[in-house]
């Protein structure tokens, strides 16, 4: 469930979609040895037992029908076990990310996970994830052929839509608000701007303002904050948008170009080539060709 390079540890699944539906003492404390950047986005029910982790610099105490969100770009680390600790947990590799629309998926719940990635659940709800992750993890026993792409988009559509309608019904405590700060409300609001914005504002200069900062200020505040700077982060949705159009639909490149807010195609194909090594048609080539 997680590999070194050499920028240090990280925390990615093996496969494009798993299932882990009991992971104990051991395991979670190996993630103890240091902070351990997230490459996959993870979806973690705790099912007894308690842990301390440290989330994006900030520490955490998650006990038993707590939900975690771990989002790719992050950090954790482990620091307290209890002996009795078990979780459930649905990975999605940085691989599958790439191929569906992630951070539009994510968009209900994201200002939440921002400020804290940890929700208590009511009875009822945690009853769900812990039905919802024995299905899965015994879906998964039939292998990778069968966990297809678009099952694994269906769980995570599920888990997050789930979670969005609890935090809508108050259905969840308000474990993010006790622990929210400045600089988690800035965050939480430049990712709705982002939302809104990012077809058609791509300058960070934009964001700062409408937060009423200097420019300097609220970039050190959103990479301090997320592991990301604001960059990485317009840039993620801009990207996941484009790449969902060239996929899912007939539009031409200057189309998307023009719905993305690039004023000419040329200026979006160096942007999209930059980020990603490809042309926005070589990308759109590569999905026909599978």
């Amino acid at each position: 469930m997680s590999n070194k390079s050499s920028t240090g540890q990280h925390l990615e699944v093996s496969s494009q979609f798993v299932v882990y539906e009991r992971i104990g003492h051991d395991l979670m404390g190996y993630y103890g040895r240091g902070p351990c950047k997230i490459d996959s986005c993870c979806l973690c029910y705790v099912v007894r037992g308690k842990f301390n982790a440290t989330i994006n610099l900030r520490d955490y105490e998650i006990v038993a029908n707590d939900f975690v969100v771990l989002l790719p770009g992050g950090f954790l680390q482990v620091n307290e076990v209890s002996d009795d600790a078990l979780i459930s947990m649905e990975g999605y590799s940085s691989e599958l990310l790439k191929k569906i629309n992630f951070w539009k998926i994510i968009s209900p719940i994201m200002q939440y996970v921002i400020k804290c990635p940890v929700f208590t659940l009511n009875e009822q709800i945690g009853g769900f994830y812990r039905e919802s992750f024995s299905i899965m993890s015994k879906a998964a026993t039939f292998g990778d052929e069968f966990m297809s792409s678009s099952i694994a988009l269906s769980a995570l559509v599920v888990a997050v839509d789930m979670l969005a309608g609890a935090i809508k019904h108050d259905m969840v405590k308000g474990i993010m608000l006790k622990n929210s700060s400045r600089d988690q409300t800035i965050v939480g609001d430049f990712m709705q701007l982002v939302l809104d914005n990012y077809r058609h504002e791509h300058k960070i200069s934009f964001y700062a303002q409408k937060a009423s900062l200097t420019l300097s200020h609220f970039c050190n505040v959103i990479s301090k904050t997320t592991g990301m700077t604001a960059q990485q982060i317009i840039m993620n949705f801009i990207i996941m948008d484009a790449k969902s159009q060239l996929k899912d639909s007939d539009a031409q490149v200057k189309e998307i170009a023009k719905s993305l807010g690039f004023k000419t195609p040329t200026t979006f194909n160096r942007y999209f080539k930059t980020y990603t090594g490809i042309t926005p048609q070589e990308y759109r080539n590569t999905i026909e060709n599978k």
